[in-house]
This record gives C-alpha cells, structure tokens and sequence, in this order.
C-alpha cells in the first residue's frame, strides 16, 4: 500500500513531457531542492539551464551543461529517452555543472614562419613558456610578453620537450631540427628587480647512426637522465642526457651573444629502438609513479607502441586503425590515452593493465596489456596535430587541427567537443594549428602556419569546486 501511495504521489507526465529530477556537486549557492519535476520533453540543454535558473532565481542568468549517466546531454530529453529506451514516466536524473563560457582568444606575437611546437618552462601551471619556429629560433615569453629570441639553427625546428628544475627557475629543453639533429640547452629565467628575462645556454647537437632524416618527435624523462628522439627515419634513438649536454646560462648574455655550442655529435645513441614503418609523431616517457620504464610511440603507422627501456625492446604494439600524429596521457586513474589522427578523430583508449610487482600504484606494461577504444568522435575537419591532456584535470583534453580550430574536450562528451574555437583565418582555407601547451587549467598557447602565437583562456561560467574527477 505505501509503494502504491508513493506512486501516485509522482509527478506524471503528459504525451510530450517527462519527469525529471536535479542534483548538482557544486556550491550551496548553485543547489536547488532534489524534488521530481514535469518538464516539457523536447527541452535541451539550453532549455533545462533556463528551467535551473529559475529555481536558483539568479539576477544574472549562468549557464549549465548536464549530465546523464556520466555522460554529457547533447540532445533534448525525449530524444535521449528513445535512445536509452526509457519511459517518459521514469525519473531522469540531470547532474549539472558550470559551462564553458565564451573563450577568450589573445595574441603573444608574431614570427615571421610557422610556429612548430610550444612547451611550458616551468611545472604545471607555468607563466613561462617557449615557442620554437621554423626559422630555426627558439622565443620565450612570460604570460603575454617576449622575454628572448635566440636562434638555434639555419634549419627549421620542428619539435621540442622540455623538463623544468625543481625550483622552476631553470629548463632543460631538447628540440628537433631538420637538418637531422637534436640540440640541447639549458634555459634559465631570471627575476632581477628591474624585470624578467632570460637566458639559453650553449646548443649541443646529437646526430642519430642513420644521419640526415628530421626528427618529428623528442622527449625527455621524467629524472633528467634520458632524451628521446624519433621522425622519418623510422627508429627512435635514445640517448643519456648528461650534464654537459644543458650547460646553463651564465645569465651575463649581452647584445644576443652566447657561449660556443657544445659538440655532441659524436655522442652515440644509448641505443635505438626500431619496429614502426612510418614516420614516428610523438615520444612520451612514462612517469616513473605510474609507468615506470616505459616509453611510448605513436606512427603515421597506425600503431601505438611501449617500449621498456631498460630491456630497449618493444612490449606492447597497438593498432589503432588510423594514422596516429600524436597521443597523450590521462593524469588521474582510470588509466587512459588519447589519440589524435589524420582524418580528423580524437580517439580515447582505456588502459587494460596488471599492478606493477614492485612500485605501489603504478602499472606493468606488457604483451598482456590490452588497449580497448572508450570513444571516438571527430572533432576537425582536417588532419589533427595536436591533443593535450590537461595535467591538473582529467575533463579537459585539448586538440588543434589544420582546419584552424582548438577543440576543448572531455570524455564524458563522447560523441562532440565542449568548445570548438576558431583561432585565425578559417575555411576553406584556414590557417593550420600545428601545436598547442596547457598552461594553467584555463589557459592554453597555441601556433601554427600564420607564425602567431595565441594564448586562449577557457575558464568556466564562474568559480567550480575545485576537484578532480574520480
């Protein structure tokens, strides 16, 4: 008798309504009373935000994205009642959270080719970054201003990585060039009381065996100790990152001159991997705390590949069906990857792994470990360059394309990006994002083929909690 009650007691819908209920992990202020509601079915989005409004009773209307089932609503409700075969007469339960608002699109500068890659100079979240071009000059700038040109290199630069010191006042910083070379360098960024600056330290260069052919890709360990360097060659080249490699700046550079270059072109590789049939596109080390010994590629071979250096033989080779031009890790468990392709997708790939035998939480890569897609959407109409996992935020992955738009992501929005922003000239014939670095959690930087470097903010509708996703 008393489930009977309570059922009569439910809000019952109409032909084209449907009942719903509201909850929220946000502040107080944003909270509105779990009670079930009759709302009208072809509602969306933008419809269910004014319906959160009203009940807050807010003067100045704040928008929300909700979610369903973890999973973000990009439909009306009657829509996603017939898609989930559900019943009108059952509850739907809409979390809601804050909404990215309108992006905010900054110009740093202007160099006169294309901008190949950008990297933060300091740990997460970083006020100091460097942008390296194709007329072979490595630029760095604090938060909207110029702080050093140097140029490295007659030959373009096409990559870069880098590892701050721990008191972020110094970077270590390896770039590829397309004469074949990797340099290294030091950069140090000073705070005198008349103002900022900065300093390169002389450039070593380290030739692969095989000579000649551009690196796409390089990296660096987590401990400094290894540098990684892979492109059209096919083989991925590691080598021991001594000291001497990074001498720093003496911090007395006056009217652009600097010390000697270091010759690190007889230094031969720690040894070299081989295995991918295509140009390699993308090296990333696994940190230590959750991959340890790990180095991870991806090729315009469709495969992703695990490399365990301290063996230098490959343990995990992946297909992923398309042609892979970069990847990226998720900073938080469950374990994921991202991956970016030619044809547009941004892919999302649960880590299928055992527990690592000797280092608590983290996880053995191996010939076991399976790689099955979460989801795929396909957020560029052009080849993507780049995706970025923000490093403090498991719900925003970024990705830029030839198509000229940064696309902000997240996996709880399978089947379309959050934003998609139109950075320069667009189609049809757009200019080309070529990279992008995640700066704060709301601020990124990106370049690309006009030789502009950008600085794009992201921020939400207004202050969130401030947690992680589980």
């Amino acid at each position: 008798m008393a489930a009977e009650a309570l059922k009569a007691e439910r809000p019952r819908p109409g032909d084209r309504e449907a009942v719903v209920s509201f909850t929220t992990k946000l502040q107080a202020e944003y909270q509105v009373p779990e009670d079930q509601l009759v709302v009208p079915a072809d509602l969306a989005r933008y419809g269910l935000s004014e319906v959160v409004n009203r009940l807050l009773g807010l003067e100045k209307p704040v928008p929300f994205d909700f979610l369903v089932d973890g999973e973000f609503l990009r439909t009306s409700v009657a829509q996603y009642l017939k898609a989930s075969g559900r019943s009108s007469e059952q509850v739907l339960c809409l979390e809601y959270v804050l909404a990215l608002s309108e992006p905010e699109v900054s110009q740093v500068d202007v160099v006169p080719d294309w901008v190949a890659d950008i990297v933060p100079l300091q740990t997460f979240p970083s006020s100091w970054f460097a942008a390296v071009s194709y007329d072979g000059t490595v630029r760095i700038y604090e938060d909207d201003h110029s702080r050093l040109v140097v140029k490295i290199s007659d030959a373009p630069l096409t990559c870069a990585a880098s590892l701050p010191s721990g008191d972020n006042k110094s970077c270590r910083l390896v770039l590829g060039c397309k004469d074949g070379t990797t340099r290294c360098c030091g950069a140090t960024q000073f705070h005198p009381a008349a103002g900022s600056t900065a300093a390169v330290g002389p450039t070593a260069s380290l030739l692969s065996h095989s000579g000649g052919k551009a690196p796409q890709a390089v990296a660096l360990n987590d401990d400094g100790t290894l540098l990684a360097s892979g492109g059209w060659d096919l083989d991925i080249n590691v080598w021991n990152a001594e000291n001497d490699l990074f001498m720093a700046a003496d911090g007395e550079q006056k009217g652009g001159k600097r010390r000697a270059p270091v010759d690190g072109a007889r230094t031969a590789p720690k040894f070299t991997l081989t295995g991918h049939s295509q140009v390699v596109t993308r090296l990333r080390f696994g940190s230590q705390e959750r991959y340890p010994f790990t180095l991870l590629s991806a090729s315009w071979d469709c495969s992703i590949r695990v490399w365990d250096i301290a063996a230098a033989s490959c343990v995990c080779n992946w297909t992923v069906a398309r042609a892979a031009t970069d990847l990226t890790l998720s900073p938080v468990t469950p374990p994921q990857l991202a991956t970016a392709h030619e044809d547009g997708h941004v892919s999302i790939w649960d880590v299928r792994a055992a527990p690592h035998e000797s280092i608590k939480g983290a996880l053995s890569l191996d010939s076991t470990t399976g790689l099955p897609l979460n989801s795929a959407q396909a957020p560029h109409r052009r080849l993507v360059s780049k995706v970025a996992w923000c490093p403090e935020d498991a719900a925003r992955i970024a990705s830029v394309g030839h198509d000229g738009l940064l696309c902000i992501l997240d996996p709880r929005s399978p089947k379309m990006p959050l934003q998609s922003i139109q950075v320069g000239k667009g189609m049809p014939c757009p200019n080309k994002l070529l990279c992008l670095a995640w700066l704060t959690r709301n601020t990124l930087a990106v370049g690309g083929s006009d030789g502009k470097v950008h600085r794009v903010s992201v921020e939400r509708a207004k202050a969130a909690v401030e947690e992680m996703p589980a």
